[in-house]
């Protein structure tokens, strides 16, 4: 079994580790379309490094700024800490079993690269995506899912600038966008593809390597209350899946400006994260996987927990 560092201690422990879960599926499982099977998933991944000398990221809520403008550049450390939402950097995420990316990204104003962003803005693009790569050329049978869900501060230079390195990084191992009922991992093997780039911007929609967002759909339960989260995950769950999509289960609590103000010493981690993976167990324990059931599920800090086998374990349930 592999050892995993935490970046934040340095302490090295010996997870349980899912190197190779999706090679390891029983066949019948791999002629199910991927949005059919049960895949961990991180939310805000790259979130793992913010840095401080940055300035504040676009599309920050109201809270942020309004935190900017009461303690000036004191206010960053509260930022950090309530907007890192991962300890393990994207290698590390991989081997404890994460296949989905949930991603922030934005042009950083002096800087030539498109970096990863929330709250503050985090480390470059291209960066991420050679060290997804790398891993992939060692784990030949997994597949990752990369959603860019949020582009601020981005032209047509900058989409297409992005475009070309994601085909210079991946080359062969991109997935072409396709009908979601065809996207099965056999199908994948066969092409040798691995990755799959959802690109929700309108400017995607003109190239067939990214998928839009139209093939994907994520409620989000936007509340700092781990029973309201629940409800409203049961709600949406209720209501019933878009067939022809992936889905996205967000098991996450989001910080109102009175959480954060009223906890300027703590963080996410501390104050919302493990009751939020708590509840979302909970909310999991007698789910099932197919056409109508669990899909992706994202959460903060994926190793809290037992998160990633509470999800992986949906694909043994019969």
């Amino acid at each position: 079994m592999a050892e995993v560092g935490n970046r934040e201690t340095g302490v090295e422990t010996k997870p349980q580790l899912y190197c190779d879960w999706m090679g390891d599926l029983p066949p019948r499982l791999c002629r199910e379309p991927l949005k059919n099977i049960a895949i961990p998933g991180s939310h805000n991944s790259g979130s793992y490094f913010l840095d401080l000398s940055s300035g504040v990221a676009p599309g920050s809520p109201d809270t942020i700024r309004h935190l900017v403008s009461m303690f000036g550049s004191a206010a960053k450390n509260i930022i950090q800490n309530w907007s890192v939402c991962q300890t393990l950097c994207f290698r590390d995420q991989l081997e404890h079993g994460v296949r989905y990316f949930d991603m922030r990204i934005s042009k950083q104003d002096g800087k030539p690269d498109i970096h990863l962003a929330h709250g503050l803005f985090a480390g470059r693009v291209i960066d991420a995506m050679n060290e997804i790569n790398k891993w992939l050329d060692e784990h030949p049978k997994e597949v990752v899912l990369i959603d860019f869900n949020h582009v601020y501060q981005m032209d047509e230079t900058h989409h297409l600038d992005l475009f070309d390195k994601f085909a210079d990084i991946f080359s062969h191992k991109i997935c072409p966008r396709m009908d979601c009922k065809d996207c099965t991992l056999e199908f994948l093997r066969e092409n040798k593809w691995q990755v799959i780039i959802f690109y929700q911007d309108d400017f995607a929609e003109e190239y067939p390597t990214m998928w839009t967002s139209q093939a994907i759909y994520a409620p989000w339960p936007q509340t700092p209350e781990p029973a309201k989260m629940v409800n409203r995950l049961e709600a949406f769950h209720t209501r019933g899946r878009h067939l022809d999509k992936f889905h996205v289960t967000q098991g996450i609590l989001t910080p109102t400006g009175t959480t954060v103000l009223g906890n300027l010493g703590s963080s996410l981690k501390d104050c919302l994260a493990a009751s939020a993976i708590r509840n979302l167990q909970f909310f999991l324990k007698e789910k099932k996987i197919g056409e109508k059931g669990i899909n992706i599920v994202l959460v903060d800090f994926v190793e809290m927990g037992d998160f990633i086998p509470t999800v992986l374990s949906l694909n043994s349930k019969e």
